[in-house]
């Protein structure tokens, strides 16, 4: 691969990485990791404790509780999903973690496959969002 296309990839990568934070309420310049999750990519792919699989079964676990709802509803299921996220303390952090690793564990690899799928889409939709912004 080309330098050229290493570059273009990393650049991909951090908006990626970027819009996440953003949607999750944090900022990749904030320092602070006291009650909220570190938004630090991991060797996993993930974000903070979470690896990309974990990720991927937050997405699973989302659309089984709001599964009927109307938008309104889901967003609203989610702003106070994103609430409760913060408020977690380091060991609520890592006992969710240790739950979704479980629970992708139990998925079909065709579920798994589903499930990355729509965690890859929404990381590029949000990229997208992020680079259709006005620059501050």
């Amino acid at each position: 691969m080309r330098i050229s296309g290493i570059v273009i990839c990393a650049a991909a990568s951090m908006l990626a990485t970027a819009a996440f934070a953003q949607s999750m309420g944090g900022s990749m310049s904030s320092s602070k990791t006291t009650n909220s999750m570190s938004m630090q990519t991991n060797a996993q792919g993930g974000v903070g404790i979470f690896s990309k699989q974990d990720m991927a079964m937050m997405i699973v676990d989302r659309d089984k509780a709001t599964m009927g709802m109307t938008d309104a509803q889901k967003a609203a299921a989610r702003q106070e999903e994103m609430s409760h996220d913060r408020a977690e303390t380091p060991d609520q952090r890592m006992a969710r973690k240790q739950r979704y690793d479980a629970e992708w564990a139990k998925l079909t690899p065709v579920e798994q496959s589903a499930a990355m799928d729509k965690l890859d889409a929404q990381m590029k939709a949000r990229a997208a969002a992020m680079s259709a912004q006005p620059a501050k």
